[in-house]
C-alpha cells in the first residue's frame, strides 16, 4: 500500500502555503509555518532543508531570509516531494495482500505488483498543482484576493 510519510505531509503543506496564501515574492521562516499549522519546527525545518536541497525551495539566510518555492507547482511532481524528502524509502512497499486467495499466490503477486507500480508511476508523476491546486481552504487569503483583482 503506497502512503505518504508526516514529512511528505508536512513538505506538501508547506507548499502549499507558499504557493497560495503567502504574497508573490515574500519568503516564509519554518518558524511561521511551524506556528500557523501547528507542526513541530525542527521536524518542518529539516523537511524544508531537504527541498532546498533537492531544488523545490529556494533558502535565503539572514534577517528578511526564509524560503520560497523554485519552481512552479506545475513543475514539481510529487515524486520530486517524496524523493526529496523521503529519499529511498519514498514508496512503501506492500503490506500483506490477502485479497483473491482463490487465484494460485504467483498470479495474485504478480497482479499486485503491477497494479503497484502503474500506480507508484502515476503518483510519482503528479504534479503538484494537480494535487493541491483543487483545495481551496483560504479562500480569503491575500493572495487569492490579489488575483481576484488583479
Amino acid at each position: 500500500m503506497l502512503k505518504l510519510g508526516k514529512k511528505v505531509q508536512y513538505a506538501l503543506v508547506a507548499m502549499f502555503h507558499l504557493d497560495r496564501v503567502a504574497l508573490p515574492g515574500t519568503r516564509v521562516t519554518t518558524r511561521e509555518l511551524s506556528l500557523r499549522y501547528g507542526i513541530p519546527e525542527q521536524h518542518l525545518g529539516k523537511v524544508l532543508q531537504r527541498l532546498g536541497r533537492a531544488g523545490v525551495l529556494t533558502s535565503v539566510q539572514g534577517v528578511q531570509g526564509g524560503y520560497e518555492l523554485h519552481r512552479s507547482l506545475r513543475d514539481i511532481s510529487l515524486g520530486d516531494v517524496m524523493n526529496a524528502v523521503d529519499g529511498v524509502r519514498a514508496v512503501k512497499k506492500r503490506e500483506n495482500h490477502t485479497i483473491l486467495t482463490v487465484f494460485p499466490a504467483c498470479y495474485v503477486q504478480g497482479l499486485t505488483h503491477e497494479v503497484e507500480r502503474n500506480v507508484v508511476e502515476r503518483v510519482h508523476e503528479m504534479r503538484l498543482s494537480e494535487v493541491l491546486n483543487p483545495l481551496d481552504i483560504f479562500p480569503s487569503s491575500p493572495k487569492n484576493s490579489l488575483e481576484a483583482t488583479g
